[in-house]
């Protein structure tokens, strides 16, 4: 009966896609006259992502009738989230779900906040391993892999066959490519906007990590290379860092050939785009793909709710993992499905036939990489990492200066000397 449930309740959903109804009215009436209500608090402030959000519990509460609602619920964007949710730790008023980066996974556990998923999940064995793992601490599972994003290469075919130039499949021909771009161009043609997911594609590709020998280290001397690479792009003129706006939003204000950008952002870039453009895997060495970084949330179920929203919960986690739930939202939105069966569906083998270049997407997803999943990193991601990266890139710094400087800043946040 279940499984009858599911297929009709993906139908549901389907029709509700294709109508464009508004599933939040939809979800209103559902949760009114539901015996129990489960919210989902999430990041997702709109476009693609959030109504495909709203139609997957649309769909699930379909299947329930009027027994069980899922109510998701916008907290703003991610750190409104995670900030919301550390309020709700001190008010004693947390919500059944939650969307979580590892790293605040890592955070809760320290308050023995979340419900282990272990054999709760009928379709865990499915998801890609790398996704799962990450979201194992001490050897349970503590989240649901769910929107995952992963950088991939965005590309201007007509620039490359307007001076002859092949797609770049290593690092070193990445950056001869866009040296010889950018000089018959006359501009720079590399894109990139001076954060730490830009940072990150150099650094793990040049063997960087950030954990050596337990301790976090964001100054190594690959992470020097790495920021001097785009710092000395910019010098040099090829590459080009945006500091206003996403990149795609800046088209038609240069001449823009490559960027490395998260493979959430395909369908912004699609309808910015007036040139044909394409995707392809990173450049990387060895002749395989490069790292990208994996960006994107899972979903975690908190401990110390009702039993009933509790085990609603863990129905809409084992839901939306499913095959067909998860070709369908990464047909919508863009991201990797996580779901390894997922590819083999329609919804997805008709966004494949449509859009040949999405499997890129799902190649890229297995050559993924994760930055450290502990409590502190997402202060250290974006207030010291982040921040070092743009003073060296506005040359407000040297590379080397500026990462020492967030070296001992890290230091002191982990000691406990600074907040």
């Amino acid at each position: 009966m279940k499984k009858v449930f599911l297929i009709s309740a993906l139908a549901v959903l389907l029709s509700f896609a294709f109508a464009q109804q508004k599933a939040a009215d939809v979800l209103k009436a559902q949760c009114a006259k539901a015996a129990v209500v489960a919210d989902l608090w999430h990041g997702f402030r709109g476009g693609a992502p959030r109504a495909a959000l709203e139609n997957l519990a649309v769909a699930f509460n379909k299947s329930h009738a009027d027994e069980g609602c899922v109510r998701p619920i916008n907290q703003g964007g991610y750190r409104d989230l995670s900030t919301k949710i550390k309020a709700a730790f001190a008010a004693g008023n947390l919500p059944a779900m939650a969307q979580a980066f590892e790293n605040n996974i890592a955070l809760y556990l320290q308050a023995d906040a979340l419900q282990p998923l272990d054999g709760k999940l009928s379709s865990i064995a499915e998801l890609n391993p790398l996704f799962v793992n990450a979201v194992r601490f001490d050897g349970k599972l503590y989240g649901l892999p769910f929107n995952k994003s992963v950088q991939i290469l965005y590309y201007n075919r007509d620039l490359l066959k307007k001076y002859g130039y092949a797609l770049p499949r290593s690092l070193n021909d990445f950056v001869s490519t866009a040296k010889k771009l950018s000089k018959a161009a006359g501009e720079p043609v590399y894109w990139f906007r001076p954060d730490t997911s830009t940072f990150a594609y150099w650094f793990f590709n040049m063997g960087g990590k950030y954990v050596i020998d337990g301790k976090v280290v964001v100054n190594s001397p690959q992470a020097v290379m790495a920021l001097t690479t785009l710092v000395n792009g910019v010098k040099d003129g090829w590459a080009k860092a945006i500091t206003s706006g996403y990149i795609n939003q800046n088209f038609g204000k240069g001449v823009y050939g490559f960027s490395t950008d998260t493979s959430a952002g395909y369908s912004y870039y699609l309808r910015a785009a007036k040139f044909d453009l394409g995707i392809a895997t990173l450049p990387g060495s060895g002749g395989k793909p490069g790292y990208g970084l994996v960006q994107g949330t899972d979903l975690i179920v908190f401990k110390d709710i009702d039993a009933a929203k509790q085990k609603l919960a863990l129905e809409f986690l084992d839901f939306v993992s499913s095959a067909k739930a998860q070709a369908l939202f990464s047909a919508a939105t863009g991201y990797v499905p996580v779901n390894l069966k997922a590819q083999d569906e329609p919804a997805l083998q008709d966004k494949l036939m449509d859009n040949p270049d999405f499997k890129v997407v799902i190649e890229q997803g297995n050559y993924a990489v994760f930055e450290p999943a502990i409590p502190e990193w997402e202060q250290i991601r974006f207030d010291i990492l982040g921040q070092a990266i743009t003073a060296a890139v506005l040359g407000k710094a040297t590379p080397k200066a500026a990462l020492d400087k967030a070296q001992k800043q890290v230091d002191d946040l982990l000691a406990g000397r600074i907040r």
